[in-house]
């Protein structure tokens, strides 16, 4: 199966904590991981950090560093770098138990049919389903949930024409210590690089 990801529409790393106090959060210095020159509104439930195309979150227990810039590949920016700098703006008494990354790109399906692709491996009896739905099967949004390892993972698959699907991947990862820069760097990258070789064996089906 030939699919192509042409562009990545936004890349993110979230760190999950047991609770997260956002009075405890210095917000000058979270400015500052922005050079200064980010824009930082504060609010009881929420703090966000903007200086586009960067947007830090914090609030309900997690940490969201996002890219939201469309690109032809990862790592446009250090999100990994951010992550390790607002992870030491939290203060001792929250503990971190979980992070992930979250990548949504836009995939080319060179040969076939994207509602067809996205259907046939997933749907066992279509038949079965359009008597029961009395009407004719047009798409199927599918969303896998698995485990590699000790990560897990969420992936679902949009087809939104003929040729062009959107594909999201979230990698999440139970731990209480973030890796080092280095090693989250590779990390977000191999878990992209997962994504972009899975996807044409997982489409491809019987034939």
């Amino acid at each position: 199966m030939d699919i192509d990801i042409p562009i990545v529409l936004r890349q993110n790393i979230t760190l999950v904590y047991d609770s997260l106090d956002l009075q405890t959060i210095d917000s000058s210095r979270l400015k500052g991981i922005m050079d200064g020159k980010a824009i930082v509104m504060d609010t009881p439930d929420m703090i966000v950090s903007l200086r586009p195309p960067i947007i830090i979150q914090m609030g309900d227990r997690r940490i969201r560093i996002t890219l939201q810039q469309e690109s032809k590949e990862i790592g446009g920016l250090p999100l990994w770098e951010i992550a390790l700098k607002c992870h030491q703006l939290v203060p001792h008494q929250s503990q971190l138990v979980a992070y992930g990354f979250n990548y949504d790109v836009g995939a080319t399906v060179a040969d076939g049919n994207a509602y067809t692709i996205t259907m046939d491996p997933f749907v066992s009896n279509r038949q079965r389903i359009e008597k029961a739905l009395e009407g004719h099967l047009v798409s199927f949004i599918p969303r896998l949930k698995f485990k590699r390892g000790e990560t897990l993972y969420d992936l679902i698959l949009e087809p939104l024409d003929e040729k062009q699907i959107t594909v999201h991947l979230n990698a999440h990862f139970k731990d209480n210590t973030l890796p080092s820069q280095d090693q989250l760097e590779a990390s977000f990258r191999q878990e992209f690089e997962y994504l972009v070789s899975t996807l044409p064996r997982l489409l491809e089906g019987d034939g």
